[in-house]
């Protein structure tokens, strides 16, 4: 009389937040420019001490802004 072993299965979860690294690679660009987008408050950014998150929405909101052509 043995137990029977349950696994489940672990779905991927979507991030909210992002390190400066996974922006960085997420846009594709550098610390400076990343930092830009900060400072001319482009995207949406949280500080927890030394470490800066960056919301996903806010940069995906900001890559369509800047890529759309001009009217």
């Amino acid at each position: 009389m043995g137990r029977t072993r349950v696994t489940g299965k672990v779905e991927p979860i979507v991030k909210k937040w992002l390190s400066k690294d996974e922006a960085k690679s997420y846009i594709g660009c550098s610390d400076d420019f990343l930092r830009t987008l900060r400072e001319k408050a482009l995207i949406s950014f949280s500080q927890f001490g030394k470490m800066i998150w960056y919301d996903l929405s806010s940069i995906d909101l900001s890559l369509i802004h800047i890529s759309e052509p001009t009217r």
